[in-house]
């Protein structure tokens, strides 16, 4: 005969041993995947560091409770209980919450890292040829002649090499490379079936020099040469000390890893203590000493050679030091301006847009992507052409600046900025730095003062480095200009 215990205590205490845990598998799985989404959680928010201290330990607490809260109600003793029910819904709705968390931060740290990955910039080379030419692809230039231009450029052998890889090409040297342009189309206009092998930006810069030649001649291949950029970042306590930031504007749409001209060209010093922002800016065409060429040109020019070259050009010419530098294009801005839900813009004149369909209001003009690019771009439309050009461009910066530090549209537009800026902004600030500007922000939320000022010169006509002998339009500086925005930035960062 089978004999039942009689003691009612031990019976109760070997039950309570059992149910310390939820009494069933689903439920236990139930608790272990709602503590690893909050330990998951929890992890990436400490690693990306945006978010002050005090809400990270309000964040926390709250984390905890929820554990604990959890825990309890999934391991009522009883099976079927309105506790268990509420535990599973509860534990069921935060790992839904926490899961879209880990989403966004996984995303900001992803932006972060695309954002200062410095070292991802390419060059595009070009196989050029006559556009009604015997040569169509890469197939058609097999075992053919092509025509180089000198160069003491790494990345153009680099080049080189790449394209001897993919077709069997030899390589004679006609010149510079604006002499390249007379192997196609010579100087009485008469047409060659050859082919010429150019970099991108040069081929840009003679298809805007000789007019007709991008009508008449054709890319028949394309290969890219990646450039790792040194680092040239003067490192400082973002949040504490002043520091200057390079804005190098290329003249491109899409990505932004393709080395092209410095188009708009501005210097931010920022005092992250007392929230002082001064814009300075240079014209595009300024007259400058390159940095490793030793040789005149125009400062645009220098962004062909990498935003390294640019930065240390400016550096050299200002007698300053530029801590960091920031690469936008044209899609950049459009994009970033859409995401915050546009930005406001006062203009002390109205004009019409010579290359686009918009027209502007004296005083404040509420402006989408697309109508913003357009105002920064115009310079037809002024007396004073290019320097008013400078001034709308700092206008619109100032406007999504006071449009991201004075409202809710950093949040309300974070997953369309999110993808803007990790695809379409280039910098060699760190993670944790772009991280600690975000939490600086973020417990003092508000407004910057911000100041602006430009260089100006006197336009003439001049040889560049990067064009030959051909007399381009340039700007010679005017030293008291100069002079007078190296005192800005100097009182500001304290040198």
């Amino acid at each position: 005969m089978r004999k039942h215990s009689s003691d009612p205590v031990k019976a109760g205490k070997t039950k309570s041993k059992i149910k310390i845990l939820p009494g069933t598998p689903g439920l236990i799985v139930l608790l272990v995947a709602f503590l690893l989404i909050e330990v998951t959680f929890m992890s990436m928010l400490t690693i990306l560091n945006i978010l002050p201290t005090l809400y990270n330990i309000i964040i926390l607490i709250v984390l905890i409770a929820l554990a604990v809260l959890v825990f309890k109600l999934l391991a009522c003793r009883k099976e079927v209980t309105k506790q268990r029910k509420v535990g599973v819904i509860i534990s069921a709705l935060m790992i839904v919450l926490l899961g879209i968390g880990c989403f966004y931060l996984f995303n900001t740290y992803s932006a972060f890292s695309k954002m200062s990955d410095e070292d991802k910039q390419y060059e595009d080379f070009h196989v050029v040829a006559l556009k009604d030419g015997s040569y169509k692809n890469v197939k058609d230039i097999d075992g053919k002649t092509i025509f180089t231009n000198v160069s003491t450029s790494a990345t153009y052998d680099k080049a080189q090499e790449k394209l001897k890889e993919e077709a069997d090409v030899k390589y004679k040297e006609a010149g510079g490379y604006m002499q390249l342009k007379s192997v196609l189309i010579d100087e009485k206009n008469k047409e060659h079936d050859e082919l010429i092998f150019i970099s991108g930006n040069n081929y840009e810069m003679i298809c805007e020099d000789v007019e007709g030649f991008e009508k008449r001649t054709r890319i028949v291949h394309t290969v890219s040469v990646e450039i790792e950029n040194k680092d040239i970042a003067k490192r400082v306590g973002i949040t504490q000390e002043p520091f200057n930031i390079y804005i190098s504007g290329i003249d491109t749409f899409g990505g932004i890893s393709k080395v092209s001209r410095s188009d708009v060209n501005m210097i931010m010093t920022v005092d992250p203590v007392d929230k002082k922002i001064l814009l300075t800016s240079i014209p595009r065409d300024m007259y400058v000493d390159l940095h490793s060429y030793k040789a005149k040109d125009k400062l645009t020019h220098s962004g062909i050679y990498g935003v390294g070259e640019t930065v240390e050009t400016v550096e050299d010419w200002m007698g300053i030091d530029i801590n960091y530098y920031i690469r936008v294009n044209f899609t950049s801005l459009e994009d970033i301006v859409d995401a915050i839900g546009g930005v406001d813009v006062e203009s002390p004149y109205a004009f019409k847009s010579s290359v686009s369909k918009y027209s502007y209001s004296e005083g404040i003009n509420h402006l989408d992507g697309e109508a913003a690019l357009f105002f920064a771009r115009e310079r037809k439309s002024f007396e004073e052409g290019d320097q008013e050009r400078i001034k709308n461009q700092q206008r619109v910066l100032k406007g999504i600046i006071n449009k991201i530090t004075g409202s809710t549209a950093i949040l309300t537009g974070y997953t369309k900025i999110l993808d803007t800026v990790g695809d379409q902004i280039q910098t060699n600030m760190s993670q944790s730095d772009i991280g600690s500007l975000v939490k600086m922000q973020l417990e003092d939320i508000g407004g910057w003062s911000i100041e602006t000022t430009e260089i100006k010169g006197t336009g003439t006509n001049a040889s560049t480095y990067s064009m030959g002998s051909r007399q381009l339009y340039v700007v010679i500086p005017d030293e008291s200009s100069v002079k007078d925005a190296q005192m800005k930035i100097n009182e500001m960062t304290g040198k």
